[in-house]
C-alpha cells in the first residue's frame, strides 16, 4: 500500500532542496504496510511532484517533536506551533530516499474525477509505474480510496504483528482497551544453517580485498553550509541508518569518497558505518572503504565486526584506530556469486527482522501516547467521573481551601512566623483555564503546597563522588516516570553543608522533583527512602507532599503533558533553552481536590499504567533479542552457514561462480592495471 500526501508548494521545495526532512501531521496513517509516499503539492501547483519512503514515524507533544526535530524541519517555529495549537499530540515523518520526479503529474489531465486528498489517501501498490528514476510515474486506472479524518491514534496489535482496528482515544478510557504486544518473526535462521563445509573461501586481510582511503580535514575556512563544493562527512554524527545527512559541504576537499562507497567512523566512536551515496569529501574522523564488486559484502562484515573494532582504538583523549589497523583486519572471502547470494539473503531476514522491530517501536511510541492520555483524562476528572457520581458526602474544594489555609496560618502562628501571602487566580486567569469538575478548584501551587524550592550547587571541592554524607541530586538522576535513577553517577555533599547553605532545599522521601532547565523539561522523580535526607542543585525544584496533596497526586500532575506544556509557554527561552524560575513553579494552576478521590484517581492512573509498565519492559527485552538476532544473522553470513542447501546449489551452478582466490587474484590484477597497490 502507497499513500498520497498532501503538502503545500512552500513545504515541498524546502522537501526538495533536501532542508525539510520531517514532514508534520496531526494524524497519521492507520495503516503501517507503507510502501512510498507520494507527494501532491496542493494548489497553486495541483501536480505530483516526488516520492519519498518513510524512515520513522514520531509520535510525541508538539513541543518535543519541535526539540527533536527543528533543525530538519523546514518550517518557522511560529507556523509550526500555530499548525499544532490545538493539539497534544503530533507526528513527524522523517523522509529517505526522496525521488523527484523530472516531469510532474498533472493527475486532473489523466483521471478526470481527481480529487486530491485533504491530508492524505491510500492508493495501491502499482498505483504509479516509473520506468527509470528519471521518468514521470503514470498514473493508472483505478479509484483512490479516500480516508476519512478521525481522532484515533492508538492501535491494537494482533498475533500476526500486523495493526487491527484503532480504538477510538475516549474509548481507552470506557474500556480497558491496551495494544497487545508485538511478536518478532520467528524461525528466520531456520533451514539456513547447514553444516557442510565451506567451498572457494578464503580469509584475507581488508586491504587485499578493497581500497582503503583515510579521510583528511580541510582547512575550516572551506567549509559552507551553502551548499557550494561537495558533501562534506566528519564522523557518525552525520550517520543514520543507512546513509549520512549532509549538514556542511567543503569548497576544497582533501580526500573524496565516491557513490558507493563504505564510510567508517575512525575515531570515537570507532567501527560506526554508513554508505555514501553521492560523492562527498570525509575528514579524518573517517574512512572509505572501496569494494565496487559487492560492496553490502564488506558492509555487512564490518556490522559484524563493529564492536572489535572498537575495543582495537587506542588513544588518552579519545579511541581511534589507524589505517594499519583497518586494512589488517581479516575478512572471510567468498566466492562474489555467493556474496551476492549471502547480502541477498542477509537483507531479506533483516527486512523481516526489521518489520517486528518496527512494530515494537511503534507500540513504545502508542504507550507513551497512552500514558500521556491517562493522565490528562485523569486530572480532567474523566478517570473518576463514574466515581463521582457514586459519592454523596465528598467535602468541597472551596471549603478545603478555606481550611488549608487557616491550618497552614495557625502552624506558622504557633513558631513565630508569618505566613506567606499568595495571590490567588484572578477571574479573568480562572477563565483561561481548562473546566474541571464541580467540587474542584483551580489554585496555585503555593496555596497548597509547602515549600516549593530549589536548591544550589557548593563548590566543587565539597562535592564527592560514589560515596559520602549526603546525597546530592543531580538533573541527570530524575527520570520522567515519577523514578529517580541514584544509580547513574551519585554525587554527595558534606552534612555541615547540607544543614547550613542548602538548608532550603533539604529533600525528604516522598518529595517530588522537577527540572526547571531543559530541554527537556517534565523530568520527575519522587524521593525514595534509600535515604533519609537528600539535597538537590540549582536546576531542580522540589515540592513537598502534606495532609491535603499526596506524593503520586503532585507526580503524576507534573509529569502531565498538560502541565508541562504550561512550563514551557511560560518558562524564559533563550538560545533554544527553557528557564523555569521557582517563582513559576508556586503558580503552575493545581487542581485542588478531596483527599478521597486523589486516592481514587491514583488508582486508576496505576490500573491502566500497570499493564503500560509491564509492556514497556517486553518491548525492551524483545527489542534486545532482536538485536542479537541481527548479530546472529550476520554470524552465520559470514560463517558460511546462513543459505540452506538449495540456495548454495543454485549459487555453484551459475556460470559465472568462481572461488574467492581466483576473484583476488582478478581484483589484484585490475589494480594493477589502474595503477593501485
Amino acid at each position: 500500500m502507497n499513500v498520497l500526501l498532501s503538502i503545500k508548494p512552500k513545504y515541498v521545495d524546502e522537501i526538495l532542496a533536501g532542508k525539510k526532512k520531517f514532514e508534520f501531521r496531526k494524524s497519521i496513517f492507520k495503516k503501517k504496510d507503507i510502501g512510498k509516499v507520494f507527494i501532491y503539492s496542493s494548489s497553486p501547483v495541483k501536480k505530483i511532484v516526488a516520492s519519498f519512503e518513510i524512515a520513522r514515524i514520531i509520535a510525541d507533544s508538539p513541543q518535543k517533536l519541535w526539540n527533536k526535530c527543528q533543525k530538519h524541519g523546514g518550517i518557522p517555529e511560529n507556523d509550526f506551533f500555530e499548525y499544532f495549537k490545538n493539539s497534544d499530540i503530533g507526528y513527524a515523518i522523517e523522509i529517505i530516499n526522496l525521488n523527484e520526479f523530472s516531469e510532474p503529474i498533472n493527475p486532473y489531465k489523466l483521471k478526470k474525477d481527481f480529487r486530491p486528498p485533504q491530508s492524505y489517501c491510500y492508493i495501491p501498490m502499482d498505483y504509479f509505474e516509473s520506468r527509470s528514476i528519471n521518468s514521470s510515474p503514470r498514473i493508472k486506472n483505478q479509484d483512490m480510496v479516500l480516508l476519512e479524518p478521525d481522532n484515533e491514534y492508538l492501535n491494537n496489535l494482533d498475533s500476526n504483528k500486523n495493526f487491527s482496528k484503532i480504538r477510538k482515544q475516549t474509548k481507552l478510557f470506557d474500556e480497558d482497551v491496551f495494544p497487545k504486544m508485538p511478536e518478532l518473526p520467528e524461525g528466520l535462521l531456520k533451514n539456513s544453517m547447514i553444516v557442510e563445509e565451506k567451498v572457494g573461501w578464503t580469509k584475507t586481510e581488508l586491504s587485499q580485498v578493497a581500497e582503503i582511503i583515510m579521510g583528511q580535514s580541510p582547512p575550516s575556512s572551506t567549509y559552507n553550509e551553502n551548499g557550494i563544493g561537495f558533501p562534506f562527512f566528519q564522523g557518525k554524527a552525520e550517520f543514520t541508518e543507512l546513509y549520512p545527512i549532509v549538514s556542511k559541504w567543503c569548497s576544497e576537499p582533501k580526500k573524496i569518497a565516491e557513490s558507493n562507497d563504505i564510510l567508517i567512523s575512525v575515531r570515537a566512536p570507532v567501527g560506526a558505518t554508513n554508505i555514501a551515496n553521492q560523492k562527498c569529501c570525509i575528514g579524518r574522523g573517517l574512512a572509505a572503504i572501496r569494494y565496487p564488486d559487492c560492496n553490502k559484502y564488506v558492509f555487512y562484515f564490518l556490522r559484524l565486526i563493529e564492536n572489535e573494532l572498537d575495543e582495537k582504538g587506542t588513544g588518552t583523549t579519545f579511541k581511534a584506530i589507524s589505517g594499519a589497523v583497518l586494512k589488517s583486519e581479516k575478512i572471510p572471502f567468498a566466492p562474489l556469486s555467493e556474496q551476492r547470494a549471502i547480502v541477498s539473503k542477509i537483507e531479506q531476514l533483516f527486512s523481516e527482522l526489521d518489520n517486528g522491530i518496527s512494530n515494537l517501536k511503534l507500540a513504545q511510541e502508542q504507550l507513551k501516547v497512552y500514558r500521556q492520555a491517562v493522565l490528562k483524562k485523569a486530572f480532567e476528572g474523566e478517570l473518576t467521573k463514574k466515581w463521582r457520581e457514586q459519592q454523596t458526602d465528598l467535602p468541597d474544594a472551596k471549603d478545603l481551601l478555606e481550611q488549608i489555609s487557616k491550618e497552614r496560618e495557625d502552624a506558622t502562628k504557633a513558631i513565630g512566623k508569618k505566613q506567606k501571602t499568595v495571590k490567588p487566580f484572578t477571574k479573568d486567569e480562572l477563565a483561561e483555564l481548562s473546566t474541571i469538575p464541580d467540587g474542584w478548584k483551580w489554585v496555585k501551587t503555593a496555596e497548597i503546597i509547602d515549600p516549593i524550592n530549589n536548591g544550589y550547587t557548593p563548590k566543587a571541592n565539597f562535592l564527592s563522588s560514589g560515596s559520602g554524607e549526603i546525597p546530592f541530586i543531580k538533573v541527570y538522576n530524575l527520570n520522567f516516570d515519577g523514578s529517580l535513577n541514584f544509580q547513574k553517577d551519585p554525587t554527595f555533599i558534606p552534612k555541615i553543608i547540607h544543614q547550613k547553605e542548602l538548608a532550603r532545599s533539604i529533600t525528604y522521601p516522598g518529595d517530588v522533583l522537577i527540572n526547571i532547565v531543559g530541554p527537556p523539561l517534565g523530568k520527575i522523580s519522587i524521593v525514595s527512602r534509600q535515604f533519609p535526607e537528600w539535597n538537590i542543585n540549582q536546576a531542580i525544584v522540589l515540592f513537598r507532599p502534606n495532609d491535603w496533596v499526596t506524593t503520586k497526586i503532585i507526580s503524576y500532575y507534573l509529569q502531565n503533558p498538560k502541565t508541562i506544556q504550561w512550563l514551557e509557554n511560560t518558562s524564559k527561552a533563550t538560545a533554544g533553552q527553557f528557564n523555569v524560575k521557582v517563582s513559576t513553579c508556586r503558580e503552575i494552576p493545581f487542581p485542588l481536590i478531596s483527599m478521597e478521590e486523589q486516592q481514587a484517581i491514583v488508582q486508576e492512573i496505576e490500573t491502566r499504567l500497570s499493564v503500560c509498565d509491564k509492556m514497556e519492559q517486553d518491548i525492551e527485552m524483545n527489542l534486545e533479542k532482536a538485536e542479537a538476532l541481527r548479530q546472529s544473522i550476520l554470524k552465520k553470513a559470514f560463517e558460511g552457514k546462513l543459505l540452506n542447501e538449495k540456495e548454495l546449489a543454485e549459487v555453484r551452478r551459475a556460470e559465472d561462480w568462481e572461488s574467492a582466490e581466483v576473484l583476488l587474484e582478478r581484483i589484484k590484477a585490475e589494480r594493477a592495471k589502474n595503477g593501485n597497490k
